[in-house]
């Protein structure tokens, strides 16, 4: 029996199949878009599940500008006996260096890895589990790797007593240790320690700003601690500082109600796709009332029709869980492409399915209450009703209609508003060059130690390629659209920011720059060219040969229009460049004939004869945004637009099957109509009067709360969306898309032939 009615639900589903795969996926991305949502939240409160979470404090130094410790600073709070105060617990921020590994083989493999600074304590007091028994470091010369970069340079191999070196302990600055010994392996975790590969001892980052947590004892309390932290005071520039505590867990807890939103945000997608589909398939169950009083009669149980309508939501939904697992994926890869590395968390896909199946459960799971009302209604009616039944007003349907328009409006308008916001941001961004003189320059950057002691013979190599004509030097990644940024006291005394750039003079020429100077040596210290912007100001604060910045006195040699992508009109009021030969990054200029992909294969060969396939290499084109912080907003702008079109196109599946499904619940009641001389206009009005009143509600409720959303996360440089007119326009886009979809139905009921109806009735 159960293989019947899921023949007969996919057959059901057939009839509609456009609507019916539309509607799937759909509801896959409202699947894909609320598990991600839910796997970050997941992880994020597993630090609210540690053990003693109420009694975990932060500590932090008195100094509003420098909260965080130094090594020398934490000696003394080592030193010092406090009462109150339990497993003292250090860690600094995560950083990158290149390291040489020796395994049990003696190879030596080198890799950049993620490293931090941390005490004994760590360990424990964040609750990860050490693979190898118990052993702690206990010198500074010993290291705990990650369980990830241990299977990535050892395989299945025993890490444990094998040598880890630096390939230059100088890129720990303050460090004087170069070989580390492997005592143990610590099992992943996750989101809440992301890309770091060895835990080194803190006193190896003598430099490093330094976090300090710890337990409050259960017979303190705060105000005790923190009078013991007030009289532990040392010197910091020219403040007398001490060590100061704040619950951390209970800070963490004033955060659930945005966690809150942003679940309910994510959820809108899903919430609206489920609505569409479960008016859908209860609107076509009605209209099946021959079917379903031809099965009463020939004694079908309402458990019979329940399955029925089951079966279809189960067809429907599993459809939307495979989608969602393709897309889940596929949406990570393009992640990983476009997000830059230090930024894209790992998101295991195994833990992901795992959420996404519970969705499933829990949405089958809600499924079969919502379809137990339509059939709980039709077994308190009789046959003969349920056959000649007059529908009435479908006040609940339109609520629904209603909900789904305004998270359309939501989303739609979230989207416009962001675009608008890029548009005017970024169109400011200053770019001498074409897109093909863009796509024909080629980044290399220099990011390991062993790229660096082979740097001459790969940059001969390079250069002697045929296509390449010209090579740039830079301090700064140019790819990353933006600038370091220097202050510089006006005048009156007040300080503003500028954009600043350091490298080779070439600059100008090499990106097609106007420049009014002369062109120095790289070695021109105390030099620096300006910005027409920043030469406006100096000339306003009447400063004419030398400019002072960050107290250091330059000589200004040139006067260039702005930096490449530099954002005029921003939050700077100029921009400098300083000539310079301290270097990390390299641009090979091709050939205007030169085909860029197979130049940047060429280079990457080169440079692979050097550098081991351990260590990353970054050779790209300039006009390659993936990787970087523009990559970023990309995918940020791609996955709000999909959000859109996708609750626009549940809109129109919502009001495209509700009239379809009007149509054929009263198509008798539009012939007799049409027979008693109803014009076109008088039956337009019957179908399209209500959705006019659904989306002028809708369009009420849901444009003032993007506004508001927009206005107090937008900056106060951007204008745009201050103004009126972009809510016009979304209100005129949304109304001729519902003018059309409901148009184009109202144009085939009028076509209806009276005589056919009555004459089927």
């Amino acid at each position: 029996m159960i293989l019947h009615y899921l023949k007969v639900a996919l057959r059901n589903l057939l009839k509609y199949k456009t609507h019916s795969f539309i509607s799937a996926l759909c509801l896959a991305v409202g699947i894909v878009c609320y598990t991600l949502v839910c796997f970050f939240m997941q992880e994020w409160t597993k630090l609210e599940n540690l053990p003693d979470s109420e009694r975990r404090i932060r500590i932090t130094v008195s100094q509003k500008q420098s909260p965080f410790f130094r090594t020398h600073e934490i000696k003394r709070l080592e030193e010092q006996s406090i009462s109150g105060l339990e497993c003292l617990t250090i860690q600094s921020f995560n950083n990158s260096t290149e390291i040489e590994v020796i395994d049990n083989e003696q190879r030596n493999l080198p890799f950049l890895i993620g490293y931090r600074g941390v005490n004994s304590n760590f360990f424990s007091y964040n609750n990860r589990k050490l693979l190898h028994g118990s052993r702690l470091p206990e010198a500074p010369d010993e290291v705990v790797l990650s369980n990830k970069f241990a299977s990535k340079a050892y395989g299945t191999a025993n890490p444990i007593g094998t040598t880890i070196r630096l390939a230059n302990p100088q890129s720990i600055a303050g460090n004087t240790i170069q070989s580390f010994k492997v005592v143990n392996v610590v099992e992943d975790n996750g989101l809440q320690d992301p890309k770091v590969d060895c835990y080194f001892s803190y006193e190896v980052t003598p430099n490093d700003a330094l976090s300090v947590e710890a337990y409050l004892s259960p017979k303190a309390t705060m105000e005790m601690l923190n009078k013991s932290l007030q009289s532990i005071t040392w010197q910091r520039n020219e403040d007398t500082v001490h060590p100061y505590a704040a619950f951390s867990m209970r800070q963490d807890k004033e955060l659930t109600m945005v966690q809150f939103l942003i679940l309910f945000i994510a959820s809108l997608i899903l919430v609206s796709g489920l609505i569409n589909f479960l008016k859908f398939i209860i609107q076509m169950f009605y209209n099946r009332q021959r079917e379903v009083a031809l099965r009463k009669c020939m004694g079908s149980e309402i458990k019979g029709l329940f399955l029925l309508l089951f079966t279809e939501v189960f067809w429907m939904m599993s459809t939307a869980f495979l989608l969602s697992l393709v897309l889940t994926e596929l949406m990570i890869n393009l992640a990983e492409i476009y997000i830059p590395s230090h930024d894209m968390p790992d998101l295991p896909l195994s833990s992901i399915y795992v959420v996404q199946f519970q969705i499933y459960i829990a949405l089958l799971m809600i499924c079969m209450l919502v379809i137990w009302f339509p059939i709980r209604r039709l077994r308190q009616v009789s046959i003969i009703s349920q056959i000649n039944n007059n529908r009435s007003r479908h006040i609940f349907r339109s609520i629904m209609m209603w909900l789904q328009l305004g998270i359309a409006i939501f989303f739609v308008g979230s989207t416009l508003g962001v675009n608008m916001v890029w548009h005017e941001t970024f169109s400011r961004a200053y770019n001498p060059l074409t897109s093909e003189e863009e796509e024909n320059i080629i980044s290399l950057k220099v990011n390991t130690q062993r790229m660096w002691q082979n740097l001459n013979p790969i940059l001969s190599d390079i250069r002697a390629l045929p296509e390449c004509i010209e090579t740039l030097t830079m301090t700064d990644d140019l790819r990353s659209g933006s600038h370091f940024m220097r202050t510089y006291k006006k005048a009156d005394q007040s300080e503003v920011w500028i954009a600043i750039a350091e490298g080779s003079p070439s600059y100008f020429k090499f990106l097609n720059i106007p420049l009014q100077g002369k062109e120095v040596s790289e070695e021109a210290e105390g030099t620096v060219y300006v910005s027409e912007d920043f030469r406006l100001q100096l000339d306003k604060d009447s400063v004419q040969d030398r400019v002072e910045i960050e107290g250091r006195s330059y000589r200004i040699i040139g006067t260039f229009e702005a930096l490449y992508k530099e954002i005029r009109g921003g939050n700077t009021i100029g921009s400098a460049f300083f000539p310079g030969n301290r270097f990390r990054c390299f641009y090979f200029k091709l050939a205007p004939n030169a085909n860029a992909a197979k130049s940047v294969h060429r280079i990457t060969d080169i440079c692979r004869k050097y550098v081991p396939t351990t260590l990353p290499l970054e050779v790209r084109s300039l006009a390659d945004n993936k990787h970087t912080m523009m990559g970023s907003m990309y995918m940020t702008q791609v996955a709000m637009t999909i959000l859109a079109v996708v609750s626009i196109l549940l809109v129109v599946l919502s009001i495209y099957s509700a009239i379809s499904m009007d149509t054929v619940s009263r198509q008798k009641e539009i012939a007799i109509r049409k027979i008693n001389g109803a014009t076109p206009r008088i039956i337009a009005g019957i179908f399209g009067k209500a959705y006019l009143v659904i989306f002028l509600l809708a369009f009420a409720v849901a444009y003032p709360l993007v506004r508001l959303m927009l206005l107090s996360t937008g900056e106060s440089t951007v204008k745009c969306i201050q103004g009126w007119d972009w809510g016009i326009l979304l209100f005129f886009s949304v109304a001729l898309m519902i003018f059309l979809t409901t148009a184009y139905k109202i144009y085939r009921i009028m076509h209806i032939n009276p005589a056919e109806i009555i004459k089927n009735e």
